[in-house]
């Protein structure tokens, strides 16, 4: 494969119409047709703006035969102003049709194209010949322009990237994804207040059961005391309480005769069987 230079490059052998500006070793190609982001062609002058993109079509129709192959590449005095040739590469052998690319202005001012600008630069390699079945045609003009045009209104916003659709995706997504955490983050808060509710509960249940039980104790304990000191002063009242040492020791101490012995006389003998129990009388009748 080698590359076409110098003389070798003879715009009628490789062109049809338009201008192709003959270089060293290579051709610039020049706009045809300009289509915005709406697919409308635009006649005469278009400003792109900065960030903006445009679609544009060479002038020039190429017609590769089986033994040249075009490289395309988009053109260093536009870079320089700060256009970009989006669409380069390789053309096939047998292609006979135009070129067409994007235009981006990556720059901070305002652009101005127009037809008969140069923006593309071509080089032609010679090879062995392509077999026929793998030649590369082109569609018919009208309906390749109507396809840029398709691409330009459909495929393609009027800014790179498309930063306010971008924005308006990214805060879309981002809202998304806060109401399902949101979702999430309720439900869990809610279980958990649910589960301290129902854990309070029993604490203060069984709380509330073992003062229970304490006021009842305390209950049972005063009542024993009052019926005690109720019982206790009524029977002091009536004077009816007398210990021991208050009866005769005959009430209270029972007299036990013990059989006589042989030889001797019986006696009796008294011993003493302990204290005995109070004896309470009942209350006079009044």
């Amino acid at each position: 494969m080698a590359l076409l230079a110098g003389g070798e490059l003879d715009p009628k052998r490789f062109f049809e119409g338009g201008n192709p500006q003959v270089q060293g070793s290579s051709f610039d190609l020049t706009i045809g047709c300009i289509f915005d982001h709406e697919g409308k062609k635009v006649d005469g002058l278009f400003t792109i703006k900065p960030g903006h993109m445009v679609q544009v079509v060479s002038a020039e129709v190429l017609k590769l035969s089986e033994k040249h192959t075009g490289h395309v590449t988009y053109k260093t005095t536009m870079t320089r102003q700060g256009i970009w040739a989006l669409t380069v590469g390789i053309i096939d052998p047998g292609w006979n049709g135009p070129v067409a690319t994007t235009l981006l202005n990556f720059s901070r001012v305002d652009h101005t194209v127009t037809s008969g600008d140069a923006f593309l630069r071509v080089s032609i390699f010679e090879h062995e010949p392509v077999p026929i079945a793998k030649l590369r045609k082109a569609d018919p003009l009208d309906i390749y322009l109507k396809d840029i045009q398709r691409v330009a209104a459909s495929k393609f916003p009027p800014t790179f990237l498309d930063k306010d659709e971008i924005a308006e995706d990214a805060g879309k997504n981002v809202l998304d994804r806060i109401r399902k955490e949101a979702l999430v983050w309720v439900g869990g808060i809610a279980l958990i207040f649910t589960l301290l509710q129902a854990v309070v509960g029993s604490f203060a249940g069984a709380r509330a059961n073992l003062t229970d039980i304490e006021l009842l104790k305390a209950q049972v304990r005063a009542l024993q005391n009052e019926l005690l000191r109720a019982g206790g002063e009524r029977a002091s009242a009536a004077g009816l309480v007398t210990r021991p040492d208050d009866v005769p020791r005959s009430a209270w101490q029972p007299s036990t005769t013990e059989p006589s012995h042989p030889g001797g006389s019986g006696a009796v003998s008294t011993a003493p069987a302990g204290p005995k129990a109070q004896k309470i009388n009942p209350p006079a009748q009044p």
